[in-house]
């Protein structure tokens, strides 16, 4: 059983097709895990790699400034060493943050933990070291830094190589896979070149067995054939497929030529007859359409200029032909309906000049209302403005009063304020009395000690005997310098307790002459309160004054237009029933069926 072409090509094309799709698919994964191998490797090993070196540079420059601000004896060097320390520091810690997101493994995580742990404990030595240092135990400070420091030193410089170590591995291990990928994708695509080659090789042998090869020969019989060439004898009409279906369709084309030709034969002495006979028929009915369209356009003459003449009454009685029958009875029919039109109008025209008139008088009638109307509303207009002029006048002294109450209303709580903020400052002025008095006595229990110490030292001077003399002397100065201390602390005390007196009685008297001025900003507040009412009052009455003097106008300027619009329509109603005259004027000359009068007559 063979394929038909369709099912061969699909299957040609379906084989193609699912090579090329399978070395796609392939070829693709294999990309993808190639390209994942090498952003892994450009995104996060190398920039690992480069910050690690960074990272142990970094701990080698503060290594180094920790050693040289030991070793400095000037107070500018050491600031300059500390401030070298401080930028590697810096720097440190900016690439180790830089380095933290890049951490992929579980191996680097804990391997960085540690280095972390270590560090620390580095940095918590150093603090010691430093402040030893900064104490003046020096040769202790160099001793810490040059045993417990260095060793753990050492072991983070041992944790970062350990770190890049693994880096390393990682980075061989990933660019070995890449390298395996990319073998693999080699040998899939070198295996589905060749599959696809094998197959397209093959479909071009079918291909020009079982469609090309027959597909000429057939072109060539057709070009036979469409040139008169019917000797030929149809290949392939055993086969079963298109090629069998084009070959029989030829087969039909081939055996119609033929019959064509004896057919053509046999029409050609039929046609000479046919002409003749058609010739004689023809110059018969031509003659009998000649008569009777002679007949139709003699009727349609007669009636066409009887309507002419505005003669709507007449009918053509006498029929045609049955070609134009229809047009007899179309004529008659506009003939008739433009009678009943013509009446129609008659009648409406009449109508509409019995209600012209009507209209022109009552229109004069409404003029007339309407401009005494007019007359009125501007008389309440004018009235109207002088009232709202005298409300306005009137809302506007009020907005002076109540703007002068406002003033003073502000003035009122402006001297509340300032009043307030004089409290406020007394308070604080009597705070600090407190605070002086607290150091004062501090001060004066200094000098009680001070004075204390002196008679010790004076003791101590008397049993050294000669050697502690001058030690005595100080001491004796030193114990009546803190006696007079400790009396003029007490007289300043003294003095600060009676100005915390005079200032508790300057903020009472201040606090009641806020309390007056209180009582002052609320009346105030109150009449502005009643000023603000009758206000808004006022205000809210010449609005509304002014809304209905607008309302009054508006209806004045309304009124007016109204009384020209009645003119314009009284002026229009005339022009009207003049034109309804001429219209009547005009349908008089036309004659209607039925009673033989004419238009005008039949619509009185």
């Amino acid at each position: 059983m063979r394929l038909s072409l369709g099912t061969l090509l699909i299957s040609l094309f379906s084989a193609i097709l699912l090579v090329v799709i399978v070395q796609g698919y392939f070829a693709t994964n294999s990309m993808r895990m190639i390209a994942a191998g090498s952003r892994q490797i450009i995104e996060t090993r190398v920039p690992s790699f480069i910050l690690m070196g960074q990272i142990n540079a970094n701990s080698s420059d503060i290594r180094i400034a920790q050693a040289a601000y030991l070793a400095a004896k000037e107070p500018a060097m050491k600031e300059q060493f500390i401030k070298d320390m401080k930028d590697a520091q810096a720097s440190f810690a900016e690439h180790r943050k830089t380095y933290e997101p890049l951490i992929v493994d579980k191996e680097d995580r804990e391997l960085y933990d540690t280095f972390s742990k270590d560090w620390a404990t580095y940095e918590a030595i150093w603090s010691k070291v430093k402040a030893s240092a900064d104490a003046g135990r020096t040769d202790e400070a160099l001793a810490m830094f040059l045993s417990d420091a260095f060793l753990i030193y050492n072991k983070a410089g041992d944790d970062i190589q350990k770190a890049v170590d693994d880096l390393a591995g990682n980075v061989n291990d990933e660019g070995k896979a890449n390298i395996a990928n990319i073998d693999e994708a080699s040998s899939v695509l070198l295996v589905a070149l060749g599959v696809a080659i094998v197959v397209a090789a093959a479909a071009a042998v079918i291909s020009n067995r079982r469609i090309i090869k027959p597909i000429r020969t057939m072109t060539d019989n057709m070009r036979d054939l469409a040139g008169g060439d019917t000797t030929f004898t149809v290949p392939y009409q055993d086969r079963k497929d298109e090629i069998g279906g084009m070959s029989a369709a030829l087969q039909v084309f081939k055996d119609s030529a033929v019959r064509s030709r004896q057919l053509e034969a046999e029409a050609a002495a039929a046609r000479e007859k046919a002409e003749s006979e058609k010739a004689r028929l023809q110059q018969e009915a031509e003659a009998a359409a000649a008569l009777k369209l002679q007949q139709a356009t003699a009727g349609l003459a007669a009636g066409l200029k009887r309507l002419a003449a505005g003669d709507l009454g007449f009918e053509l009685t006498e029929p045609f032909s049955q070609e134009f029958e229809p047009l007899r009875h179309d004529l008659n029919t506009a003939v008739m309906q433009l009678g009943d039109t013509i009446g129609t109008v008659a009648q409406s025209a009449v109508a509409i000049g019995a209600g012209s008139r009507e209209v022109s008088h009552s229109a004069d009638d409404l003029s007339k209302r309407t401009e005494q109307q007019a007359a009125s509303l501007e008389e309440t207009a004018a009235a109207l403005d002088e009232i709202t002029v005298n409300v306005s006048n009137s809302a506007k002294r009020v907005q002076e009063a109540r703007s002068v109450a406002r003033e003073a209303n502000g003035s009122a709580v402006q001297s509340g304020k300032v009043v307030a903020e004089a409290i406020e400052a007394m308070q604080r002025i009597e705070q600090s009395s407190n605070q002086i008095s607290n150091i004062i006595g501090v001060i004066d229990e200094i000098a009680f000690q001070t004075n204390l110490l002196a008679l010790n030292a004076g003791v101590e001077a008397a049993r050294a005997g000669e050697a502690g003399r001058g030690f005595a002397v100080v001491a004796t100065e030193v114990r009546e310098l803190a006696q007079r201390s400790a009396k003029a602390a007490r007289e300043i005390k003294g003095l600060i307790t009676n100005s915390a007196e005079e200032v508790g009685n300057g903020v009472t008297h201040v606090r009641e002459t806020g309390n007056v001025l209180k009582d002052i900003e609320q009346h105030i507040m109150t009449i502005n309160g009643l000023m603000d009412a009758i206000a808004t009052s006022a205000q809210e009455q010449s609005v509304g004054l002014s809304e209905v003097n607008t309302a009054v106008n508006q209806m004045d300027q309304v009124t007016q237009q109204n009384a020209a619009m009645v003119e314009e329509t009284s002026a229009a109603s005339a022009n009207l029933a003049s034109e309804s005259a001429r219209l009547q004027q005009l349908v008089s000359g036309f004659t209607l069926r039925g009673n033989g009068g004419s238009v005008a007559r039949r619509a009185a």
